[in-house]
């Protein structure tokens, strides 16, 4: 068995250009390495840290440390008031969001591949097998498992509405079994997702069976232990 490059103990599932091996298709999710990182930040990684300079462990000090009132009231509000709503995208006026609103509105409406489901729009690896489109490569082992099980399955085209501040969205699950609806989430348990993921779930008025990262582990071991570490070369 190899073993995860990033210090966790488990078997590694996937393997990068650099030579390295994880469990996890994205390092950063690795326990190893998320264990390494936090004791890099706390300073009580053994070696040299990350601030240190020419191998002196004497923590870097910030320029404006100690400098108070080093700009005046007038300009940091004057830089308070331009970054507002900024990364939201919102307007800095009421005319003004409803005409943003009104223009992604319309622009919708023209696109028929707009809003919904739509393949590709996950991360992953994408492909077609055997009929059955997988946004990644998570949603490959899946599949495979369940043809080779013998088992039922169908992808999801249903959408189903949910409120998320105060706006009207639909959620897609990834696949039914009989009346058992199947999201397959590329995170560690329900407490990793974002506040929106963790709406459409909660408002689900169907049977659903969300997979996350320890529960995808027996379909990830029976496809790589079958076809290797790059099944996704399955994709036709």
């Amino acid at each position: 068995m190899i073993k995860c490059s990033y210090g966790c103990g488990n078997k590694a599932h996937f393997f990068f250009n650099n030579g390295k091996g994880c469990c996890l298709p994205s390092p950063n999710s690795c326990e190893g390495k998320r264990k390494k990182d936090s004791e890099k930040k706390k300073g009580s990684f053994k070696g040299t840290p990350f601030w240190s300079i020419s191998g002196n462990t004497k923590q870097f000090i910030p320029w404006n440390k100690g400098k108070k009132g080093i700009y005046s009231e007038e300009y940091r509000n004057k830089i308070s008031n331009s970054l507002k709503n900024v990364s939201k995208g919102v307007s800095s006026t009421k005319e003004g969001e409803e005409e943003r609103r009104k223009k992604i509105s319309d622009s919708m409406k023209k696109n028929p591949l707009a809003g919904g489901l739509r393949k590709g729009s996950g991360r992953g690896k994408k492909g077609w097998y055997k009929g059955y489109w997988c946004d990644s490569t998570w949603e490959l082992a899946w599949v495979i498992y369940q043809i080779e099980h013998q088992v039922l399955f169908k992808r999801n085209k249903e959408g189903f509405e949910y409120f998320f501040q105060n706006q009207k969205n639909k959620y897609y699950p990834d696949f039914v079994i009989d009346d058992n609806y199947y999201e397959i989430k590329g995170r560690r348990c329900f407490e990793n997702l974002d506040d929106k993921n963790k709406s459409k779930i909660l408002q689900f008025n169907k049977k659903l069976i969300v997979l996350y990262e320890k529960d995808m582990k027996i379909f990830i071991d029976y496809v790589v232990d079958k076809y290797g570490q790059d099944y996704y070369r399955l994709y036709e």
